[in-house]
């Protein structure tokens, strides 16, 4: 990733805390319309259940990826060393196991 300045880390900070705010909330709304899909009988239930199970693999890495990035980016703008891509983009994370051994491994990708 090329040198950015304070203003660009700023610029990115903010986007990048909309991003992690905005996929925070669509995991959790994914998670109710499981639980709503394990209540609700009939089609309607069936429809939810597999709208759930065709996309929640996708929200998860959504929010760990996002939440990588903010994390480095964070670090980056108080001047520490970040690793840029994030660990969880290098190690194509996709579960919360997964996030959690990303971001463990950061230490040796500095």
């Amino acid at each position: 990733m090329p040198e950015l300045n304070s203003e660009q880390i700023a610029n990115l900070l903010v986007a990048c805390e909309a991003v992690v705010e905005a996929e925070t909330k669509d995991h959790l709304d994914w998670e109710l319309i499981h639980e709503v899909s394990t209540k609700l009988k009939g089609e309607g239930g069936a429809a939810l259940k597999k709208a759930y199970e065709e996309v929640e693999d996708q929200k998860d890495e959504h929010l760990y990826h996002t939440t990588g990035w903010c994390r480095e980016l964070w670090i980056e703008s108080l001047g520490m060393r970040a690793v840029l891509p994030p660990p969880e983009e290098e190690k194509e994370v996709k579960t919360a196991i997964g996030a959690a051994r990303a971001k463990k491994a950061r230490k040796e990708m500095l």
